[in-house]
């Protein structure tokens, strides 16, 4: 691992998930990282975007649980099969490839943001396209890219981290025009296959706040585990 900025504590912030709460967290920088140290990391509640690497440790709330899928325990249940077929049919596609920056890629970031996070969120951070590029795409050597096209038009992507064990969702956007077809239901179904076809024990999809409306897609994908952060131990 080689750090540029040793583990620090951020300032308290609004949080953009709970609005009563104050967010904080302890973070640092790292220009390289093998997929055993981000093992390791993972498997503590750490999250890591481009660099940027960091937990939440806010004064008065624990509410980010870290939630990963056991994949040797995953099979598609009915409904997610009947779902994966209808989009198969409509023409949707998903590819996966190395980490990779296109235009495009930033002009759906901005207007998912603008579509999801118009109130939490300053609207400068959204349009801010050297920021994005600068928290998503400084390669340290574990990045992935999956793309949804629909009639050969990119319509959503994900930026994933693989680690030795573990594929970890990053973030993942899509263009608004095309909500109604679930394209978060998909690309994390379409990644959590994908990395069971690699081998791999976990898909980490980040953070779950249990009364946050958006998050509750997250514990559609069984069997999960939870992260205790007093006991630190991940729990079925």
């Amino acid at each position: 691992m080689k750090m540029i900025l040793s583990p620090r504590i951020s300032d308290l912030d609004q949080c953009p998930y709970l609005k009563e709460e104050m967010e904080q967290h302890e973070f640092f920088f790292s220009s390289e990282l093998s997929d055993t140290e981000l093992d390791f990391l993972l498997e503590r509640g750490w999250r890591k975007f481009g660099q940027f690497i960091f937990r939440p440790l806010c004064p008065n709330c624990q509410k980010c649980i870290p939630i990963r899928v056991e994949l040797k325990k995953f099979s598609l249940s009915k409904n997610q099969s009947k779902f994966l077929k209808r989009n198969h049919n409509k023409g949707l596609q998903v590819k996966f490839s190395p980490l990779l920056y296109r235009q495009k890629h930033f002009e759906i970031y901005r207007l998912h943001g603008q579509n999801r996070f118009v109130d939490s969120i300053d609207a400068t951070i959204i349009d801010n396209e050297l920021l994005f590029k600068e928290t998503f795409y400084r390669f340290t050597g574990t990045q992935l890219l999956s793309e949804i096209f629909f009639e050969n038009k990119l319509i959503a992507f994900g930026i994933l981290e693989q680690s030795q064990n573990a594929l970890s969702s990053v973030y993942f956007c899509y263009d608004p025009s095309f909500e109604k077809m679930s394209l978060g239901h998909l690309g994390a179904l379409a990644e959590i296959i994908h990395a069971k076809n690699m081998g791999l024990e976990y898909y980490y999809l980040g953070y779950w706040i249990e009364e946050n409306e958006f998050m509750k897609y997250k514990s559609r994908y069984m069997p999960y585990q939870l992260y205790d952060w007093s006991s630190k131990s991940w729990e079925s």
